[in-house]
């Protein structure tokens, strides 16, 4: 080599040996990610194809489908973010805090360009101020709605759905279940999960018992007031929506833990009811299944042996014990984040929740009235007793999805619930069909499930974006092995003895239920935006299919005492049926199905389509309208014990329009008109004939297989005012009009009450909602801290009955079932500047309302107005432990239903408190 050369050599390995250190410091210069959505100010949609750079650097990206946006490798520190869309302010947004290895969360909302474009600057906390919150959701919507976030059912001591929605405006719930919207009955309230169709798992009931849902598992409540094509059209209540929580920007892991206590039985003696193994979980397996010497049985050549084998396989379980009250409990954990797999990222979130809870019904009275002079209502059956009821709750979720390219989004969510409720009631009273004293015990365990599978892909193309999803899902119900039995209390010669009712079929029975129903879904819809993008004027046309295949089975039987004697008679049940009297040659029992009682399966078949369009009249007005059309098809096929058939059919075909104006009176100021159609169609178990017959003294019902679809017209108008992002204060009216309505009667019979269901002619419902969120700091800087919250709801409603039965109802200008004059929430919340310490006080009424229609001569049957107060509290322990005090029914107001001068049922459910820690590691 010669000396040039050595000497370029030598100058390239010094240089290179130079560069070394500057190589390594980059390498470990500290970064971060930061992630997050662009969104339009107007209207909350995620604009795509914006620009998102880090300001001084070359780091950007360009937002994707729905304008999510990711960017690695930023270096740590105070960063700035710069967004610009053609046809939008440019914005910059400052004073973002990224830390070493750390993901941050940054959502930005861009303003419609003017004239003259305009840039903004916005420091980072402000601008998370202003973006995605319950009502930014509510001042963006297309339709009038409500929303309750994750955040805010966190600071309540609401354990499920249920509890949570009913802090919306004009949303009761009933049973602690079932929703109620505007005072109007359930059936015209629809629910969902995350945007498809929840089954129901009751079997009389056509609503969805959110109580199924934990609250652990939820983002966001929405509930939609008013219609547009896009949504399902079998609603004129609302439509709620449950949205499964989604995976955080980082990688997190959640734990918590309660216990609490029930005042009015933990602790205290009350009724428990057997256990089989399997009860606190949900999960009993085949343990209470019918048996197998029962099944398929013919009865027509059953004989007196088989009868004894039968009665002898039977579980026995007849009779409650007295047991010491259980505590409450719950528990629960998350983890969720984002993580490359095989090198592509993919967000997951996997949660579950278990919660136990011991309830009770103290002073449980309930009475059958008949009519009195002039005009009252006199008892003609009236017991006394209790109910004691241990539950059980558990849910998971299991959500994934992952971006293709920069305008595809694939996500699978799944969900999974279970519930069980094991109840022993037990009452004495007066019967007087039978003239004499008579006590009355049921044993039943409930176990309800729901599950959901869903596969939903968004894809965006400039002015192009296009949705499907694939929904799988099904519910179950089963009421294994419930046992009911009726006793004479006398005495005899000086001595008391508890008779079996002998030949009655309320003597002893035993019943079998189970339920279950499968549903598959598909959904498309298709947005395609006109003009200038910031405009938002946009058409959307869409398809909907939904098959329903749902099998009931419910059949029950009276084992009967034939020519026994007082003294084994006066046995308990578990000793009477028995080997030895239930031998291979006694004669001391019969067997009988009960005759009313049978199975149902139900197919139900909807297929849909739809067609709207968003558009601006104007700088301050846009027109949402549109139609959609449903053809509907149903079928419910019937046969009871004893071998009669029924066939009910729907088939419609039904077109929904729509129209709505919203005006932005001001930037804080919006005002919403719309009109529509919507419907209203029979549950499955309404339109079949099958009785299922309670208990002597009981409410049995039966179905109608003439029950017609409703048709129902609306109108609504609302003043909205968001005087910060916090803030809100509306005033808003409707109206709401029925054609054939169904509605629940009552009919007095001998020794008890026989309900149906039958279409009215005709209703009207109309009412006024105000709702008010502020903070105290207006009046004074001293509470600052302090935010006051109420929404009010006053409605009414007239029905005309002529063709459900005309003048032999008992009130021909009555209000329609489940129609509440007024429902009344409030609450105060303090909040510290560190958002770790909050204390929440909610109240609740909900005013005076049917419960169910009565026939003459006896009136309707009112659910009385109940104070409902709970007690929130959230406070730090530690860096990442947090504790939580919570307190429900702190009044234990009674529950109450009166029918005239009778009280028909009355009971009261006891104050819950709990404690409990949560650990974000």
């Amino acid at each position: 080599m010669s000396l040039s050369q050595i000497i370029v050599t030598a100058r390239a390995v010094a240089a290179a040996l130079l560069l070394v250190p500057a190589l390594t410091a980059a390498q470990e210069t500290p970064t971060g990610r930061i992630v997050g959505r662009v969104v339009d100010a107007k209207s909350g949609a995620g604009i795509q194809a914006a620009g998102v750079q880090i300001v001084g650097t070359t780091i950007g990206t360009q937002s994707g489908i729905d304008g999510r946006f990711t960017l690695l490798k930023v270096p740590a520190g105070t960063v700035t973010l710069q967004v610009r869309r053609i046809g939008y302010n440019a914005k910059t947004v400052t004073g973002l805090q990224l830390e070493a290895g750390g993901v941050l969360e940054q959502n930005v909302s861009l303003d419609g360009a003017t004239v003259q474009l305009q840039a903004t600057v916005v420091t980072a906390e402000k601008e998370r101020g202003s973006v995605s919150a319950a009502l930014d959701q509510q001042r963006n919507a297309t339709q009038i709605v409500n929303a309750i976030t994750s955040e805010q059912i966190a600071k309540s001591p609401d354990g499920d759905a249920a509890a949570a929605v009913q802090r919306v405006s004009g949303v009761t719930v009933q049973d602690g279940k079932y929703v109620f919207v505007r005072g109007l009955g359930e059936r015209y309230t629809t629910a969902s999960l995350n945007g498809a169709r929840i089954p129901s798992p009751e079997p009389e009931r056509k609503v969805v018992p959110l109580d199924l849902f934990p609250s652990g598992i939820l983002q966001s409540i929405t509930t939609s007031k008013t219609f547009t094509p896009d949504l399902q059209g079998d609603f004129s209540g609302a439509q709620v929506d449950i949205k499964t929580r989604e995976f955080p920007a980082k990688r997190q892991f959640t734990y918590s833990f309660s216990s609490g206590f029930n005042d009015a039985a933990t602790g205290q003696q009350v009724l428990r009811a057997p256990r089989q193994g399997g009860e606190y979980l949900a999960l009993i397996g085949d343990k209470r299944n019918m048996p197998s010497t029962l099944q398929g049985v013919n009865f027509t050549s059953l004989n007196q042996l088989g009868v004894n084998r039968i009665v002898r396989s039977m579980t026995s379980s007849w009779s409650p014990t007295q047991a010491t009250g259980l505590p409450q409990g719950s528990m629960s954990a998350s983890a969720g984040g984002s993580d490359p797999i095989f090198g592509q990222p993919i967000g997951y979130l996997l949660s579950a929740s278990y919660s136990a809870a011991q309830e009770i019904k103290r002073d449980h009275r309930f009475a059958i009235g008949n009519a009195g002079a002039g005009g009252t209502v006199v008892p003609q059956s009236q017991y006394a007793g209790e109910t004691g009821r241990v539950s059980a709750l558990w849910g998971g979720i299991a959500n994934f999805s992952t971006l293709l390219g920069t305008s595809t989004r694939v996500a699978f969510n799944n969900t999974y619930s279970k519930t069980s409720d094991n109840d022993a009631h037990q009452d004495v009273g007066f019967n007087e069909n039978l003239a004499d004293t008579v006590r009355r015990t049921t044993l039943r365990y409930v176990e309800r499930g729901i599950w959901s599978s869903q596969l939903a892909v968004e894809q965006q193309a400039g002015s192009h974006a296009l949705d499907y999803s694939v929904t799988g899902s099904g519910t179950s119900r089963r009421e294994p092995d419930r046992s009911d039995m009726a006793h004479l209390v006398r005495n005899v010669g000086g001595v008391r003895s508890f008779l079996l009712l002998g030949s009655d079929l309320d003597g002893a029975r035993r019943s079998y239920f189970d339920l279950s129903e499968r549903n598959i879904a598909l959904q498309v819809n298709d947005r395609w935006a006109i003009g200038d993008v910031s405009s938002g004027n946009a058409v959307k046309f869409g398809a909907y299919f939904r098959g329903t295949s749902r099998e009931s089975k419910a059949p029950s039987y009276s084992i009967i005492t034939t020519g026994l004697q007082p003294a084994p008679l006066s046995l308990p049940l578990e000793q009477l049926i028995s080997p030895t009297y239930a031998c291979d040659a006694c004669t001391n029992f019969n067997l009988q199905p009960i005759g009313q009682a049978g199975d149902y399966d139900a197919k139900d078949r909807l297929i849909a389509g739809y067609m709207m369009a968003d558009w601006a009249l104007g700088k301050r007005t846009r027109l949402i309208g549109g139609a959609r059309i449903e053809n509907a098809n149903i079928e419910v096929n019937t046969v009871t014990q004893l071998g009669a058939r029924f066939n009910a059919t729907i088939r419609n075909t039904d077109l929904l329009p729509s129209l709505a104006l919203n005006t932005a009176l001001s930037s804080t100021q919006n005002l919403r008109v719309s009109v529509s159609q919507t419907l209203a169609r029979p549950e499955y178990r309404e339109l079949s004939p099958v009785q299922f017959r309670d208990v002597l003294g009981g409410i049995s019902v039966t179905g109608n297989a003439n029950l017609r679809r409703s048709l129902i017209q609306n109108a609504d108008v609302r003043w909205e005012y968001f005087p910060s992002s916090s803030e809100v204060f509306s005033l808003g009216g409707f109206v709401k009009r029925f054609d054939s309505p169904i509605e629940r009667i009552e009919v007095p019979s001998s020794g008890g009450v026989n309900a149906t269901y039958v279409n009215a002619q005709s209703a009207l419902n109309y009412g006024l909602e105000l709702e008010a969120r502020t903070g105290l700091g207006r009046v004074t800087d001293a509470l600052e801290d302090l935010t006051v919250f109420s929404n009010v709801t006053v409605m009414t409603s007239s029905i005309d009955l002529a063709a459900a039965g005309g003048g032999n109802l008992s009130n021909p200008n009555r209000a329609m079932v489940g129609q509440a004059p007024f429902v009344v929430n409030a609450g105060i919340t303090y909040n510290s500047r560190s958002g770790r310490t909050s204390t929440t006080l909610l109240y609740n009424v909900v005013g005076r309302r049917i419960f169910a229609a009565g026939l003459l001569p006896l009136p309707d049957v009112y659910e009385e107005p109940r104070n409902m107060v709970d007690l929130s509290v959230r406070f730090p322990v530690m860096k990442s432990l947090d504790a939580r005090f919570d307190a429900r029914n702190l009044m234990d107001a009674e529950y109450r239903f009166t029918q005239g001068t009778i009280v028909r049922e009355a009971y009261r459910a006891g104050r819950v408190v709990s404690v409990g820690l949560s650990w974000r590691p």
